[in-house]
């Protein structure tokens, strides 16, 4: 992951593989992570350690090094959680701050307060005691056109795999510069980029080192 503070959108249909590109981009550990892991995915136990409580989320915080999941209560007001949860990232700063599920906590037309604070103005501030501080940002979700706009209209890396939705797949292609039936054609595990300032995107398909059992001997290619 690049040390420039960057704000990714990660979309795809389900079993893309949204979060295993996510996980691929984190292979090299930021010191600091936090995760809003909305579903409380098993996929993603290796990521942070779960917390379920946002005292205790906050606490861990205050150290120089920290890989975070908080575990939303979904029988209490997420709302009030996840804009406590912004508040935090923004409040400590110089940090990982990845939210998966995104449309289940904005919408098109509503951003958050705190959420919007912090795509709009994470790239580089100074907090109130003076010391400058920024937010590297992953959005993930399903359907782009379900995500805020402030949070789209900040992307300085789109990545996708395939989309369901025409609706989504042009509103993406226009960002990709590519045709929207691609978008609705891709093959899980495949997808199309685009980064800032390039004139076209990118492609690539997702792949996983394999495994070697223990005791094990690898066969030489003849």
């Amino acid at each position: 992951m690049t040390a420039k503070a960057l704000m990714a959108g990660v979309f795809g249909a389900r079993g893309t593989g949204k979060n295993a590109w996510l996980k691929q981009q984190l292979r090299v550990r930021p010191p600091r992570l936090v995760v809003w892991d909305h579903k409380h995915d098993p996929t993603m136990v290796d990521v942070g350690q779960g917390v379920t409580d946002l005292g205790e989320l906050i606490r861990g915080m205050k150290g120089k090094r920290f890989a975070l999941r908080y575990l939303p209560d979904h029988s209490g007001d997420i709302d009030a959680q996840f804009d406590l949860f912004c508040r935090a990232c923004f409040l400590v700063g110089n940090l990982c701050m990845v939210v998966d599920e995104l449309p289940e906590v904005t919408k098109a037309n509503r951003a958050p307060a705190a959420w919007r604070q912090c795509v709009n103005v994470g790239r580089l501030y100074r907090g109130a005691d003076g010391v400058e501080r920024s937010l590297v940002i992953f959005g993930l979700g399903q359907r782009p056109s379900e995500c805020d706009k402030s949070f789209m209209n900040n992307l300085d890396v789109l990545h996708t795999g395939r989309v369901a939705q025409a609706s989504d797949a042009r509103a993406l292609a226009d960002l990709l510069n590519v045709d929207y039936r691609e978008l609705m054609r891709l093959e899980d595990l495949h997808w199309v980029e685009r980064r800032q300032g390039q004139a076209e995107p990118v492609r690539g398909v997702l792949t996983f080192k394999k495994k070697v059992a223990s005791g094990s001997q690898q066969k030489k290619a003849p």
